[in-house]
């Protein structure tokens, strides 16, 4: 795991969306044992492990989701109300920015679980996850790694994690400590994260291309 010890997996699942068996106090436990600084649940399209689960941690729990749009996934962060599923990604942004989250654009270019592809292109007040552990290839990272450089986009890493013993294999670096959801979305806004870790072995990967996302 990298040197600095503010580490953040900013796309995990739980229980409560319907592709994912994972507890919560299980996410918690594997969080705590990589030595995470946080960890944001994004469950598919609900909220309702922020609006259910009230438990002590001593990681950061960042609330979020991720929301189903028209063409694709987007992750909300900051955010405890749903979002209706279905919109465009326009109105999805603008509905994330209205509730004070931060847009992430979640695995854009992985076409196995519906990433937004090109639609990226005409983004810019939006984050890109550029290392998502689930992704069946690396090269679909490598990718919006590289848009956004070319771009000087901010950018998370997430392991998109189903199962609690992946949580943590992908993660956001970040520059500095923060004590606060709003300190933490603020430096990403302000490009002072950057991504790493590693990703599933291609059998675990070809387990997860096949798996249901709504």
């Amino acid at each position: 795991m990298h040197s600095s010890n503010v580490l953040f997996d900013l796309h995990v699942h739980s229980h409560y969306s319907t592709d994912c068996k994972s507890k919560p106090r299980d996410l918690i436990k594997i969080a705590e044992k990589k030595n995470l600084t946080g960890i944001a649940v994004t469950d598919h399209n609900t909220t309702r492990f922020h609006r259910n689960e009230h438990f002590k941690s001593k990681i950061m729990i960042i609330p979020g989701i991720e929301i189903s749009t028209s063409k694709g996934h987007i992750i909300g962060l900051g955010i405890v109300e749903d979002i209706p599923k279905r919109m465009t990604v326009e109105e999805t942004i603008e509905r994330i920015d209205e509730l004070g989250g931060l847009p992430v654009i979640s695995h854009p270019f992985d076409f196995t679980r519906k990433g937004i592809g090109k639609k990226v292109y005409k983004l810019s007040n939006v984050a890109i996850e550029t290392q998502n552990a689930s992704c069946p290839f690396q090269r679909f990272n490598e990718k919006a790694k590289r848009w956004v450089l070319e771009n000087n986009l901010p950018e998370t890493g997430g392991s998109d994690a189903h199962r609690a013993k992946d949580v943590g294999m992908a993660y956001t670096v970040v520059e500095e400590p923060t004590e606060s959801v709003e300190g933490l979305l603020e430096l990403i806004r302000k490009r002072k994260t950057t991504s790493g870790g590693t990703h599933l072995s291609i059998p675990e990967k070809i387990v997860r291309s096949f798996q249901i996302h709504f």
